[in-house]
């Protein structure tokens, strides 16, 4: 039998809050739990912290420890432009860590490592449950030291490892060149305080080099400060809205941006490159310039991240990253859970929650079917099909790298400026 010890409660005849009674069970844990020894402060008060974002299951509601607080604090500010690591964004979505975008040129792009991949493992440690933070951190490294990353790409039912060299990644949210003659070309890879500024001087430089027209390409951008998103739109469109913020527990007050009225290229053809990947602070540019007329959008349906997310120090040092409002576009459309539709499709649409979700349970599927084979005897229709299934070959082929999206951006442009 289990020993049950009954303990009336003494006191004030008072009902306790809901919060005294956290705080009592805390106490009694301290003074009772036969494994008290091992309950620090410390423990207790981040439990408590994580199982409240837990229940509350937002995505992009986090606590951030005082070293990650002031790591992102850098990186919306723009300093710490380098770090060591294999260079690439990463997102968690449904409890798991997913690649959003490889860096152009960094350790993730030669070893092979591609947007939509699942990272199940670094290292050999699961990473299931881990914020973004903590993934992060368990990616990055010194620079010339080896990860191996457990990832599974989407459409593909087997894991694979792939072994990347970590480098010191020197960051940069503005790259322009001339694409052709007269087609100038500036890749966002974030939206910090130093963005409008670099993407000013970018279309400068690109009209002093004799550019016409302008392809501006936000894939695999996952966002950042709204104002740096509010800025972009305003060297393109001369009045009038860029977003509305909406929370529903203000009562239906709205948090209006405007272009500030002081752009550089109202004149210059545009035309904007998204995919699946582009999320947040993308999201607003690109329904922002589509809402306007100002330019077409090319490529695939964005991500869906419309929210707005507030960065709140914390005495202790601490940060709270939480979900304040929703983002809609000049013409109210909604971005959160959507994502902003191109004008002209070029690629596969892809559904990143659903890949994530398929991808997963068929490899839990296939191991399971792995352990159990043995056990299905009389089954064997059932057997031949999870063994069709499970062995199935889904990698793509090795064939001539080609960006099908910017050769139409080029060929769209060249109508505009020809």
């Amino acid at each position: 039998m289990i020993g049950v010890l009954l303990l009336s409660a003494c006191g004030s005849d008072e009902p306790p809050s809901t919060l005294a009674e956290t705080e009592e069970v805390v106490e009694q844990l301290r003074e009772l739990f036969i494994d008290r020894a091992s309950l620090t402060d410390d423990d207790l008060n981040h439990a408590a912290i994580q199982g409240i974002l837990d229940f509350i299951d937002d995505p992009y509601t986090s606590y951030l420890a005082p070293q990650r607080f002031t790591d992102f604090t850098d990186s919306l500010n723009g300093a710490g432009q380098s770090f060591e690591g294999i260079g690439a964004e990463v997102s968690v979505r449904g409890g798991q860590v997913m690649i959003v975008g490889p860096l152009p040129g960094s350790p993730a792009i030669k070893a092979g490592v591609q947007p939509g991949d699942i990272v199940l493992e670094v290292d050999g440690q699961p990473t299931e449950g881990l914020d973004l933070l903590e993934a992060v951190e368990l990616i990055r490294g010194p620079k010339d030291s080896t990860v191996v990353l457990t990832i599974l790409r989407a459409g593909s039912l087997r894991p694979q490892d792939i072994s990347v060299v970590r480098d010191t990644i020197e960051l940069t949210s503005v790259l322009a060149r001339m694409q052709q003659d007269g087609v100038g070309y500036i890749r966002l890879n974030s939206f910090d305080v130093v963005t409008v500024s670099g993407m000013v001087q970018a279309i400068a430089d690109l009209r002093a080099t004799g550019a016409e027209g302008l392809i501006l390409d936000l894939r695999n951008n996952t966002g950042g400060l709204v104002n740096a998103a509010v800025g972009v739109v305003s060297e393109f469109v001369e009045e009038g809205l860029v977003c509305t913020g909406c929370n529903p527990n203000d009562e239906g007050d709205e948090d209006l941006h405007r272009v500030s009225g002081n752009g550089s290229a109202y004149d210059l053809p545009m035309v904007v490159l998204v995919n699946s990947f582009s999320a947040s602070a993308s999201e607003i540019v690109a329904g922002a310039l589509q809402d306007h007329g100002r330019a077409q959008i090319i490529g695939t349906t964005t991500f869906g991240k419309g929210v707005v997310n507030l960065l709140l120090p914390l005495e202790t040092g601490s940060g709270l990253y939480v979900t304040v409002a929703r983002w809609f576009t000049p013409a109210g459309q909604v971005i959160d859970g959507i994502g902003i539709t191109p004008d002209i499709v070029v690629g596969a649409n892809l559904d990143v929650q659903s890949a994530q979700r398929l991808g997963t349970l068929t490899q839990s599927l296939c191991v399971a079917f792995a352990d159990e084979r043995d056990n299905l005897e009389g089954q064997e229709l059932f057997a031949e099909a999870l063994e069709g299934l499970c062995t199935l070959d889904v990698t793509n082929s090795d064939g001539p790298f080609t960006d099908e999206q910017l050769d139409r951006a080029v060929s769209e442009l060249r109508k505009l400026i020809d």
